[in-house]
């Protein structure tokens, strides 16, 4: 208790030498102190956000669809039901996180203080929890599923792909994308002679696309697991801010190492966009700003309590 005081006298200390503004932009650089800026358009501040809070909605619309269709295309009519679940894992993981912007925005933004008196705050916190244990299974699932592309089979007896034209067959091109092998159009799928099924999947897959799946597995697995540890971060700092502990080195650690790891999310939607996966890329970027928006809450949340801050401490020396 006595150090969680000295820390709020510091940050009281801290902010009346100047401007809140002033101080938090004198701290070190963090996605916090690119984004104060944005605290003196507030107008424009909220239509960003809502804008991208929508685009965020849209966006989870646009997955579901390229799951079923993924669906229809890579497995059988009786597949199990675990195996169509992890074909929708990517849907399961955009609803959970849509959940946790929302839960996040809720807590740090529109309700009043007045509400984390009674049931809410406990509210928030289970239903933030049921999220990250869909985020868990969704990481689980991509892991499992960009595991699986070294899980092949070679389709026995297929040089060509016009051997399996007019079966019924699919040739997966891409990570999203099928091909239905006809006669008409199989001369033009692949020049490839050694083709693969993937675990229990019924599409077939030439063998320089596995290479790329492959390749591509690995970046989704890195881009899940760092999610996870960039929002565990913000849900640190909500608890650090809080309990009022604004000039604290574990704070200023914290967004240091949120920032290193939303460089890391920048690198990968800049990997989908060298390797033309434009919706990947839209969205990558889409939930970085997200998530900023919930930072610039926090950094306004910061903002106004500092502010409270310094006119308790100026009535207290009156």
């Amino acid at each position: 208790m006595l150090a969680a005081d000295m820390t709020l006298r510091r940050a009281i200390l801290t902010e009346s030498n100047g401007s809140t503004d002033q101080a938090l932009l004198r701290r070190p650089l963090t996605i916090e102190t690119l984004l104060i800026p944005l605290l003196t358009r507030p107008r424009i501040a909220q239509v960003i956000k809502y804008t991208v809070y929508f685009s965020l909605v849209v966006n989870f619309g646009l997955y579901i669809v390229y799951d079923y269709l993924a669906y229809r295309s890579a497995l059988p009519a009786n597949a199990p039901l675990t195996d169509i679940v992890q074909q929708f894992s990517t849907s399961i993981d955009m609803a959970a996180w849509l959940g946790l912007v929302f839960l996040f925005e809720l807590e740090t933004y529109a309700l009043p203080d007045e509400a984390f008196d009674g049931w809410i705050p406990k509210a928030l916190h289970s239903a933030r929890v049921i999220c990250y244990i869909s985020i868990g299974f969704a990481a689980y699932g991509y892991t499992v599923e960009s595991l699986e592309n070294f899980d092949v089979a070679a389709v026995a007896g297929v040089s060509n792909i016009c051997e399996l034209a007019d079966q019924g067959a699919h040739l997966q091109t891409d990570v999203i994308n099928y091909q239905e092998i006809t006669s008409e159009n199989c001369s033009d799928l692949s020049p490839d002679s050694e083709f693969y099924r993937i675990a229990n999947e019924v599409s077939v897959v030439d063998a320089s696309t596995l290479k790329h799946l492959q390749w591509m597995g690995w970046i989704d697995i890195d881009n899940a697991y760092v999610w996870i540890i960039v929002v565990l971060l913000i849900e640190f700092e909500v608890w650090l801010q809080a309990t009022d502990r604004f000039s604290s080195r574990m704070l200023t650690t914290t967004r240091q190492a949120k920032t290193f790891f939303y460089l890391a999310l920048i690198v990968n939607g800049f990997i989908w966009m060298w390797t033309h996966y434009w919706l990947y890329a839209w969205d990558a970027f889409l939930w970085i700003f997200g998530f900023w928006a919930i930072e610039l809450n926090l950094a306004e949340w910061e903002q106004d309590r500092l502010e409270e801050l310094r006119a308790a401490h100026a009535a207290r020396r009156r």
